[in-house]
């Protein structure tokens, strides 16, 4: 008889989802479980919490934390057992890796994203670790659907069938069709588990921004935990898809060589107490440590001919300035300066502007005002050479579709070209 679920037992199932960790470290040899330490270490470091709002596990997004819900009715019951709990913790941290959580609000369809999304990642999930209804190729056998590919693939393969099925009763009498219409049940569990998700649609810029720096940061953290020899043991295409992932999150400048590049002259510095060095003068601890911090100020083109994706593009690399520990000071400017804010990290969920293009007023505000270390302006390029000369080391950061910075030969300071082949002059 299964026992009944109280609060005073909450603690016996958090220790035996515990277990699973160590499961998928050193694997079972008697049940045929295989050592998989990428998910061992990523199921370890999740946030885990008890819901009955969800059937079996789900993940969802909280107070930004990734959140892994159990449902502990789910993991006492007989089908739980060990290959079950293994197969579909492998099936929620996938949909985190992937970034499935994240991306459901690009999608019309949120069915047939699920429906994808679940083509995805159960890819990587044995057959029969998975109970009953889990959604594989097989599911749609009149569908030709390739192995490992992206979740917008097979959305659009669904989709594609499902238009075409609903004017060919040939299409409608298919495994595929019906087995699509079986699981577009919003009752269906393997619907309700990603309904958390389109939570996430409720968050501001800002906050998604933090969601996806969290994930990343997971994944990182992840990666860095294994040995040569485990990520070796990996699948080839989830191995790949992580590389691809590491590489899309480096800076396109090395941020640290053009920070050391720039003059420290006016550099700020601070007086910090150390008991590791002692005093020169008196020969007594704690001694004195000077630390100098520089002082940026970036200038942001927020005018109308820079797009949405300009602009992520800038914040992405203000980002990677701002994690080399230096103050940044935010001037948004088109024809005149808008907002301006110290940056902490965190993308702004709107900016100003949004007109056309002069590059004068960040240099005259940088030298009369606010005196940096050094000048970044991102932009596109787009306007006449500046009337003001910086009296301080400057950098044009000129975004992927903006101007050749072949064109920019007059304007004062170093040139970068947001490409994947840097051209800098």
């Amino acid at each position: 008889m299964m026992e009944e679920i109280t609060e005073f037992n909450h603690t016996k199932i958090y220790e035996e989802v515990a277990k699973v960790s160590t499961k998928l470290m050193s694997g079972d040899s008697t049940k045929m479980i295989e050592a998989e330490p990428f998910f061992a270490h990523f199921f370890t470091g999740m946030v885990k919490k008890i819901s009955y709002e969800i059937d079996t596990l789900a993940v969802g997004y909280e107070q930004g934390l990734i959140i892994l819900y159990i449902n502990p009715k789910f993991w006492t019951i007989d089908l739980a057992e060990l290959v079950f709990r293994i197969g579909v913790i492998k099936h929620e941290i996938l949909h985190v890796v992937y970034q499935h959580i994240m991306a459901v609000h690009k999608y019309r369809k949120k069915i047939l994203f699920n429906l994808a999304a679940d083509l995805v990642v159960n890819q990587y999930v044995k057959l029969n670790f998975l109970p009953e209804g889990a959604i594989f190729l097989s599911t749609f056998p009149d569908i030709d659907l390739k192995p490992h590919e992206s979740v917008l693939y097979y959305y659009n393969k669904l989709n594609e069938f499902q238009k075409n099925a609903e004017n060919s009763e040939d299409l409608q009498k298919t495994e595929s069709y019906k087995n699509m219409k079986n699981l577009s049940d919003m009752e269906n569990i393997w619907q309700k588990k990603h309904q958390l998700w389109e939570k996430l649609e409720e968050l501001s810029n800002a906050e998604k921004q933090i969601a996806n720096d969290a994930i990343s940061k997971q994944i990182r953290d992840t990666a860095k935990r294994l040995s040569v020899k485990d990520w070796g043991k990996m699948p080839a295409e989830l191995k790949s898809y992580l590389d691809l992932l590491e590489e899309s999150k480096k800076p396109v400048v090395n941020w640290r060589r053009v920070l050391r590049l720039f003059a420290n002259n006016s550099s700020k510095t601070s007086l910090k107490n150390t008991i590791r060095r002692a005093s020169k003068r008196y020969g007594t601890t704690p001694g004195i440590k000077i630390k100098k911090k520089q002082k940026i100020l970036v200038a942001l083109d927020t005018s109308g001919s820079v797009s949405n994706e300009d602009l992520k593009e800038f914040f992405a690399e203000l980002y990677h300035i701002w994690k080399q520990g230096v103050d940044i000071f935010v001037v948004e400017c088109d024809t005149q300066i808008g907002n301006t804010y110290y940056y902490k990290g965190i993308t702004p969920t709107f900016v100003s502007g949004r007109g056309g293009t002069i590059f004068d007023e960040p240099i005259k505000y940088a030298n009369t005002i606010f005196r940096p270390d050094a000048l970044i302006y991102f932009t596109d390029g787009y306007a006449d050479v500046p009337k003001y000369t910086p009296i301080c080391p400057m950098l044009w950061l000129v975004c992927t579709n903006g101007i050749n910075v072949d064109n920019m030969v007059n304007f004062p300071g170093r040139k970068v070209q947001m490409k994947n082949s840097i051209n800098i002059i």
